[in-house]
């Protein structure tokens, strides 16, 4: 996919100048119910603002095809009247890409973005743009992933010597436990696996951060087939990464490999149990009484929860121990902590374990999903972490997520749900604020 970018502005002059800053505000600060609530009463919003925040909100619902069919014309119209809204829509394109498998169009796009609108973008945004269409551009020619699932199933979930959480793959005679981590935007094995299975594996490399440390040099292949359960995978892209780069330090111990969020879309409907389930369901299902609510940031699952006041949007992070809020909650919270004595906590990250400054909070009721939490002292940080998911309200784990008998996501029908104890009325408010 190539796009012509030139183009008269003037067909974008549909709408007064400036009339929709307060939408590319909350569209820049993530606050995603907020704008779905502005556009469905946005009556004279112009056609062009509209198609564009329509197209960027149908990737962020995982409505790739809507997203793609909506961005794509749009592109070059704003490439020459909005550049930043041109690299929002081109890297959404790209990750609508990614999700359909389209892998030359998205290493297309980042070569654009780079080229393009290098200019205009920060360091940091240039590097990812590069890094990422040197990956994409290694499975270029390569097919499309197909799913087969033969009948709704649950498969056990088990937990490594790290606690990540792992299921059994097969591929042919060989099987292999693998952990499920729904933030990766390939599945990955070891270079040992990859030679098991008998992959060929591309003659160029790229770069990747791995689960296990830092940036790394990869390759990339394509598993001809797995099978998780009664779910039948073909055409699989994976990166293959050397199995020194897996070893956790210290532990004496190598994560095989791990099952990615293309593999954990696909099979539609994917529920965690408490007794330690993986409940996998492709049938078409029904949206809630509620609607959708489950958004996706690339690959990051976000989910609005209730905490005592009006929905916000949390990070759900199924693979880790802790829970947090970040300083974007503190600052709506301030007057809670005005009595408290400031502490510390310790969060690890990709460059390591840093501390940061934080209040803790008293019991709170989470109302997620349908379902209710109760947890008290959850580390409240008082500054940002210069991370994008700053811009969310917190990081919700298995500190508050292993208490609910069961949570499901749904990527058909994009809703969360979850079983568990129900919410006192006086905690059930579902507000945004306007």
């Amino acid at each position: 996919m190539a796009f012509a970018f030139s183009a008269d502005s003037r067909q974008l002059a549909d709408s007064p100048p400036d009339s929709t800053s307060d939408l590319d505000q909350l569209l820049q600060q993530r606050h995603y119910l907020e704008l779905e609530s502005a556009l469905t009463s946005r009556s004279t919003l112009g056609a062009s603002d509209r198609s564009f925040f329509e197209g960027v909100m149908a990737n962020r619902r995982n409505r790739v095809a809507d997203s793609i069919r909506t961005l794509e014309p749009l592109l070059p119209l704003l490439s020459a009247a909005n550049r930043e809204r041109a690299i929002v829509a081109l890297n959404t394109l790209a990750d609508d890409y990614e999700k359909t498998f389209r892998y030359a169009d998205a290493a297309n796009a980042y070569a654009q973005l780079e080229t393009r609108f290098g200019s205009s973008m920060s360091e940091s945004e240039r590097r990812r743009a590069r890094i990422e269409a040197a990956r994409w551009n290694l499975l270029r020619g390569a097919p499309p992933q197909r799913v087969e699932v033969a009948r709704p199933f649950t498969v056990p979930i088990t937990r490594d010597r790290v606690g990540l959480p792992e299921v059994t793959v097969e591929f042919g005679t060989i099987r292999e436990s693998l952990i499920l981590d729904t933030g990766a935007n390939l599945s990955a094995i070891s270079l040992s696996l990859a030679r098991r299975i008998g992959l060929k594996l591309s003659s160029a490399v790229a770069t990747s951060r791995g689960i296990a440390g830092p940036r790394m040099t990869v390759h990339t292949a394509v598993i001809p087939e797995l099978r998780l359960g009664e779910a039948r995978l073909r055409n699989v892209a994976v990166i293959v990464i050397d199995d020194k780069n897996l070893m956790i330090p210290g532990l004496h111990y190598r994560i095989p490999g791990s099952v990615g969020f293309p593999v954990l879309s696909a099979l539609g409907k994917i529920t965690f149990f408490a007794d330690g389930r993986l409940g996998v369901d492709s049938r078409p299902g029904t949206v809630s009484p509620g609607g959708e609510n489950l958004f996706l940031q690339r690959l990051t699952l976000i989910v609005p929860a209730a905490i005592e006041g009006p929905q916000r949007l949390f990070v759900i992070d199924t693979g880790s121990q802790g829970s947090f809020f970040t300083s974007q909650y503190y600052f709506e919270h301030k007057n809670d902590f005005s009595t408290q004595v400031i502490d510390s906590v310790e969060l690890a990250g990709a460059g390591g374990v840093r501390t940061f400054a934080a209040y803790f909070t008293g019991k709170l009721n989470i109302k997620m999903g349908g379902a209710c939490v109760q947890a008290k002292e959850i580390p409240v940080i008082t500054e940002t972490r210069g991370v994008p998911d700053d811009k969310f309200y917190g990081n919700i784990g298995q500190r508050i997520l292993g208490q609910l008998k069961s949570y499901t996501f749904d990527f058909q029908n994009m809703t969360f749900s979850a079983e568990g104890d129900t919410c006192p009325a006086a905690d059930a408010q579902t507000s945004v604020h306007p």
